[in-house]
């Protein structure tokens, strides 16, 4: 646990990572979230995946589009075609009506190396393995393995994924004190059944007796999120984190230099 096996993190350590993006530069997880990233030289991006009805892997966070689109479906009932049509930009800004919902191969084909890349699988089902499976064909077919991970609330998928895989590509574990999930793996315990290397626990889940037991102690590399709060990112990168994800990494930079 302890020795660093993953090309992932050849980068200086700690990473900074934009979640979904620069979010509040752009509407999340689209193309012009990732450009700002580019433009502002921020090394990794946060994105989260799901497969929609048709088996397009479309780049977004809620299961329901209703938030950012304002069309009321579920991403996983509804049609690539029809998500191609909905606007996820004018609830951000008028400056961006018509910004479209991305296909994570669109990501990798606009970036490529440029860009690391902490794919969130977004799934809540245990038996179906296809958003999973497409995740890998993804990073085989544009060759990226050596500048992703992938993370997850849900363990199931992620033990899949390290199978498929075969450990190769660096898997965390994510976790928050919520009751959107499930009791027993709010703090983490879902490493026991994914087996995953790193953790990527919610920040006010991190304090510094947690790191030192679980980083310390037990060897885990931690990745926490989401940390915009430029003293608090001082005090994690001097407690040792190897990574920071942030709504506002621009402002977080000069501490990563």
């Amino acid at each position: 646990m302890t020795k660093n096996i993953y090309t992932f993190f050849s980068l200086p350590q700690p990473l900074l990572f934009g979640h979904r993006g620069c979010p509040t530069k752009a509407p999340e997880n689209t193309l012009a979230a990732f450009d700002v990233c580019i433009k502002n030289k921020i090394p990794a991006v946060e994105l989260d995946v799901q497969i929609c009805e048709t088996g397009e892997l479309v780049v977004t966070h809620d299961y329901n589009l209703n938030r950012v689109t304002g069309y009321d479906g579920l991403v996983e009932e509804t049609p690539y075609g029809k998500i191609l049509e909905l606007d996820a930009g004018s609830s951000f800004s008028p400056d961006y009506a018509g910004e479209r919902i991305p296909q994570l191969c669109e990501v990798f084909d606009r970036y490529g190396t440029s860009l690391r890349y902490d794919i969130e699988i977004k799934s809540r089902s245990v038996a179906d393995n296809r958003l999973v499976e497409k995740v890998w064909e993804h990073l085989r077919k544009f060759s990226l393995e050596n500048v992703c991970m992938v993370s997850s609330f849900n363990p199931f998928q992620l033990r899949l994924f390290r199978k498929l895989s075969k450990n190769t590509i660096p898997t965390a574990v994510i976790y928050q004190k919520t009751t959107e999930v499930p009791l027993l793996l709010r703090h983490g315990a879902g490493r026991y059944i994914a087996g995953c290397p790193i953790l990527k626990p919610y920040r006010l889940l991190l304090t510094e007796s947690v790191f030192k037991r679980d980083h310390s102690r037990r060897g885990y590399p931690i990745i926490t999120w989401v940390v915009d709060d430029y003293s608090d990112a001082k005090q994690l990168i001097e407690m040792g984190v190897s990574g920071i994800i942030s709504n506002e990494p621009e402002n977080l930079l000069e501490l990563f230099e």
